[in-house]
């Protein structure tokens, strides 16, 4: 019985907002790597997004699936540019 609160503290502890994210990456629209070519500048604040979900201890299941395909579409842009140079 003595437990019970304690382990209740403990779980409501965990719920909270989430360390990689503001709430905002899944609201930002799904780019292709097209668009990064066109708009290079656009590549470092999103790789900065990316190395953001990358250092956290999320589970990939958390990750929202438009920072995932914007993720890759921005580092195959960033690929692309550098072999045009």
């Amino acid at each position: 019985m003595r437990a019970a609160p304690l382990t209740i503290l403990l779980l409501l502890a965990g719920c909270g907002v989430s360390e990689t994210s503001d709430g905002t990456d899944s609201d930002m629209p799904a780019r292709s790597w097209k668009y990064y070519t066109a708009h290079p500048a656009e590549i470092g604040p999103m790789q900065e997004i990316c190395r953001r979900w990358a250092g956290s201890n999320a589970p990939a299941s958390a990750q929202p699936a438009v920072v995932t395909t914007n993720c890759r579409a921005a580092a195959f842009a960033k690929s692309q540019l550098q072999l045009t140079r």
